[in-house]
């Protein structure tokens, strides 16, 4: 296998996701997309990119699965470009259908790092995640730098993440050895009910999916109504969230290694810092802050919840269909539920306190539910 390219790879492609994902549920705050739209937009990259996972578990052409999947994003990339952007509808569907083929593209990408990261789970996924993790710093600052608040230009960005995907196809087009070994695969039923272990880790990380996603569509929110933020301000916060991870990415992966549950525990517990620094901030600087915090939580995510799938199955692709199925109903449920209770609250509330209380309960309800790591 052509570990360069894989490198070159994961750079380019977090530079494509880069310029646009960290901005997909601003942006539909912007052109009038309306909460529950926007609960799907926050839920989509997780929930419609799990429910494609599962049924590909049979295809043992991981290659050509991740190559047919970096054209797909290419070709819907310009689509939003040119066709959706700025219609709430089209947004919605457009967007919808980049997650599901995201789906795609990033299970084909998981069974090719359980190949390479066999022996060493934190050092390997933490050195591909570093080379992902620039990719995506540097279009950030990008997108930043040229759009501010002139949103029309964003046409020219999603162009921009097109034509990444595209060469990106090319870059790994000749790659040869990139499916995993061909193994037995295990029926859906028979994996719950015999791996008592990854199953219990399942329903936890589910029900933290559901709290953790319930603050999503009311992130967007605040930063338009209640800290006025524009796509440069967000740019920033992702710059400090991306640096932070970059320093710390290797570190965590290492410490990984000798200490699995904790990290696991630590890297949901310290994810109450984001829907506090929202709800208490009354200043953009206090979110640039918090998002230092973001290195360890998002090294933690790159490493710590996949590779415990990895070394819990021994049908890893059905077991990764799993994880991301049951991730995605979870991100799914919290969004949606958190879509709807917005519009009561605000008109018991008021916009500014309803946004705060909401962001408050989710604070206290990750850490609740990230004291249950402790137990898998």
């Amino acid at each position: 296998m052509d570990n360069n390219k894989l490198k070159n790879y994961v750079i380019i492609q977090n530079l494509a996701n880069g310029l646009v994902s960290p901005f997909m549920s601003f942006l539909a705050a912007i052109i009038g997309v309306p909460s529950i739209g926007i609960s799907l937009v926050s839920s989509a990259s997780s929930f419609f990119s799990g429910i494609v996972q599962l049924p590909l578990r049979r295809n043992r052409h991981v290659g050509y699965l991740l190559r047919l999947s970096t054209m797909l994003l290419a070709t819907l990339w310009l689509t939003m470009a040119f066709i959706a952007y700025g219609n709430p509808v089209l947004y919605l569907v457009t967007y919808i259908l980049i997650a599901g083929v995201s789906g795609v593209n990033s299970f084909a990408w998981s069974l090719i790092m359980e190949r390479l990261s066999r022996g060493s789970r934190g050092r390997v996924l933490a050195t591909y995640a570093f080379y992902g993790s620039i990719g995506g710093l540097l279009a950030t600052l990008m997108t930043g730098m040229l759009v501010g608040d002139n949103y029309v230009v964003m046409h020219y960005v999603f162009i921009g993440s097109a034509v990444l995907n595209f060469a990106n196809t090319i870059n790994i087009w000749y790659i040869k050895h990139m499916d995993p070994d061909s193994q037995v695969i295990d029926g859906v039923i028979m994996m719950l009910r015999n791996n008592r272990r990854l199953t219990r880790f399942l329903l936890v990380n589910t029900l933290f999916a559901i709290v953790w996603s319930f603050a999503w569509p009311l992130f967007p929110l605040a930063q338009v109504y209640l800290l006025n933020m524009n796509v440069e301000q967000l740019a920033i916060v992702n710059i400090i969230s991306g640096s932070s991870t970059l320093i710390l990415q290797r570190l965590v992966g290492r410490w990984f290694d000798r200490d699995r549950r904790l990290i696991m525990f630590l890297g949901r517990l310290l994810l109450v810092t984001f829907p506090l620094s929202y709800a208490l901030a009354n200043s953009v600087y206090v979110i640039y802050l918090a998002n230092i915090i973001a290195g360890f939580t998002n090294s933690a995510s790159n490493i710590a919840y996949m590779s415990f799938v990895y070394d819990n199955s021994r049908d890893r692709k059905t077991a990764i269909g799993l994880y991301n199925l049951f991730y995605g109903i979870g991100t799914l449920i919290g969004s949606l539920v958190s879509g709807a209770l917005i519009t009561l609250i605000i008109n018991y509330a008021g916009l500014r306190n309803g946004i705060r209380y909401m962001l408050l309960g989710d604070a206290a309800a990750r850490a609740v539910v990230a004291t249950l790591y402790t137990s898998v």
